[in-house]
């Protein structure tokens, strides 16, 4: 890398976490009139069918597979693929788009926790903090009478947790998946991610079909199936990973501060939902969860680092 600041990564990162921001808007459209199953298997079929031709365009070499591997992508297309997708969209249906965003923005803080419990990584002060402040900024959104959605009280709780679910599932992907991206290429993980989330959800797909005496879609449903397919999840991931090899793991995570703001702005002025104070507080909370997580951790590295090379030193 540069010693210049890497602008164009930067550029590349927030472009990314911005059409994360928008597929929640995009969703809130699409679940009012295509059912969730039919929407995310077609989603997901456009987007591995563009995936696997860029992996075959950039690489294309046969990958090893390893018995162990292939059960983990498995379930990492199950949790980060179905049970994300399912529960953000019918999540969707009882709550208004303003506040899954705030919720969906906790997703680092969610990797963080889970690494504790899952991988046995140690519980330290940056994930405790990091934590807190998810744990707040979503608490606030219950603060007062349910806005933005018309939805009543309870309906409002289920809507919030179904995408708090969703959020787990998101960081229960990623999780799953450490280690597997140095063995294997991301456009090639993507491609086998959304290969097996479209056969996750076939097979209701069918059902939903059929109920529907034939798939009857107008295309304005097509343009939000496309978008959903091809700029949130091929051109998001493309612009990511353009932009997250080029500057450090803890930096990269201040990005998705972007995801709230986005969902935010575009449900004012898409949707017309009401956006107030508590969106604010909420949204304030978790990205100074998440910058005080990462700068904090970045210290603590730096630190570690630097008592290791004195130590060297006097040993030389």
């Amino acid at each position: 890398m540069s010693k210049s600041k890497p602008w164009a990564a930067y550029a590349a990162m927030t472009l990314s976490m911005m059409t994360v921001g928008s597929s929640v808007v995009a969703g809130k459209l699409l679940v009012q009139s295509v059912p969730v199953f039919v929407a995310s298997a077609l989603r997901f079929g456009i987007a591995a069918t563009l995936l696997i031709a860029l992996w075959f365009i950039l690489d294309g070499k046969k990958p090893v597979w390893v018995k162990s591997e292939v059960y983990r992508m498995l379930l990492m297309s199950f949790c980060g693929s179905f049970l994300f997708s399912a529960c953000l969209l019918y999540g969707l249906q009882y709550t208004g788009a303003a506040e899954s965003g705030v919720i969906t923005s906790t997703t680092p803080v969610f990797v963080a926790l889970l690494s504790v419990l899952l991988l046995k990584e140690r519980l330290t002060p940056p994930v405790m903090l990091g934590v807190a402040a998810a744990v707040l900024g979503v608490a606030v959104l219950h603060i007062g009478e349910p806005v933005g959605t018309g939805a009543e009280t309870g309906a409002a709780w289920i809507g919030n947790l179904l995408i708090l679910l969703a959020v787990a599932s998101e960081a229960l992907f990623a999780v799953i998946g450490k280690g597997l991206t140095g063995k294997y290429s991301p456009v090639l993980l993507s491609a086998i991610s959304c290969t097996l989330g479209f056969l996750w959800f076939l097979p209701l797909a069918v059902y939903d079909v059929v109920q529907m005496e034939g798939l009857h879609l107008t295309a304005g449903e097509w343009s939000y199936i496309l978008y959903y397919a091809v700029v949130v999840t091929v051109l998001g991931y493309i612009l990511w990973y353009a932009g997250v090899k080029k500057v450090p793991g803890a930096v990269s995570g201040l990005f998705t501060a972007v995801i709230p703001v986005t969902s935010i702005v575009l449900s004012y002025f898409i949707l017309q939902e009401q956006v107030t104070w508590r969106h604010g507080i909420g949204v304030l909370l978790i990205v100074a969860g998440i910058f005080g997580y990462a700068l904090l951790a970045s210290g603590a590295r730096k630190g570690w680092q630097s008592s290791r090379s004195s130590y060297a030193g006097r040993k030389i």
